[in-house]
């Protein structure tokens, strides 16, 4: 099943909330009119947010806000596919119209705001809410909604986050084509990292020139697809360098890379570390 542009909470509901479970993500890149906080509690992955790609482990607390594109994926990048997590979303006025620009309620209305880039939460913000999260599917509707403004209560006076998408990130799909044009794209990217993926292949799955494609893909992810491929291809290779159970030459080849010296070059440039240090990194980690 693919969707670009999901419409998620009926007029029935003031919001939902849904405890997931299953084998793997990976789910198409996709965006929707309601704000999304998403609690994972189990799975490893990469987080695609705007123009962002990012690793994530659990625990991973997030929120996105209306209409920001964003996918988890974790299929086949790590021994830990399956997937576990609570998934809040809801619309701007989902207590009414204009709520949250009442005084009392001024730093939820900035919170929303910042979410426009998407954010993750750690530390001791994540650490206080994963347990009231986690409760949210056993309450009754009138708990929960209480429960959600208290949650989004806590976001917002947190200094625990990062803002994920850059700020210059242009949130403009124009249309569900458009959508389901990048999303495809995406999806393409995801299955065929790996190997050599040349400008005009990639530009074909849009049905785009190849420099068209350029301007169109610079356009929604403020990435040259050069760029965009391996920062795809670094995430995955950070994953196998975590597992410490391939060498260094193996891990550039399953990343994708089949120059030694160039991935070693190109991890430095976008971690800050070889990957050799990387690995040791876990490596020392894991005995402490």
């Amino acid at each position: 099943m693919r969707i670009f542009r999901e419409n998620i909470v009926s007029p029935d509901n003031l919001l939902v909330i849904k405890e997931e479970s299953f084998e793997y993500n990976d789910f198409p890149f996709h965006f929707h009119p309601e704000y999304e906080i998403i609690l994972i509690l189990e799975s490893n992955g990469q987080r695609f947010v705007g123009d962002s790609v990012t690793d994530f482990t659990a625990v991973d607390l997030c929120m996105f806000g209306s209409n920001l594109p964003h996918k988890f994926f974790s299929k086949g990048l790590s021994n830990k596919d399956a997937v576990s997590q609570v998934v809040i979303q809801f619309h701007e006025n989902f207590l009414g119209m204009g709520f949250f620009d009442r005084k009392p309620f001024q730093k939820i209305r900035e919170l929303m705001k910042r979410s426009s880039r998407g954010i993750c939460f750690t530390g001791a913000t994540r650490q206080t809410l994963t347990d009231r999260i986690t409760g949210l599917p056993f309450q009754n509707p009138a708990e929960a909604i209480i429960e959600v403004l208290h949650i989004l209560h806590v976001l917002s006076l947190s200094h625990d986050f990062s803002l994920l998408s850059s700020p210059g990130f242009i949130n403009n799909f124009g249309s569900d084509e458009e959508s389901a044009r990048m999303a495809k794209v995406y999806d393409y990217i995801s299955q065929n990292f790996k190997r050599d993926l040349t400008l005009d292949e990639v530009a074909a799955i849009a049905y785009l020139s190849p420099s068209a494609f350029c301007r169109y893909f610079k356009k929604f992810t403020r990435k040259t697809l050069s760029e965009f491929l391996s920062d795809f291809r670094i995430g995955h290779a950070c994953k196998l360098l975590q597992n410490n159970n391939m060498g260094i030459s193996q891990v550039s080849a399953e990343a994708g890379f089949n120059n030694v010296s160039y991935f070693n070059r190109k991890f430095k440039a976008i971690k800050g570390k070889t990957p050799m240090e990387y690995q040791r990194h876990f490596i020392v980690s894991r005995t402490h």
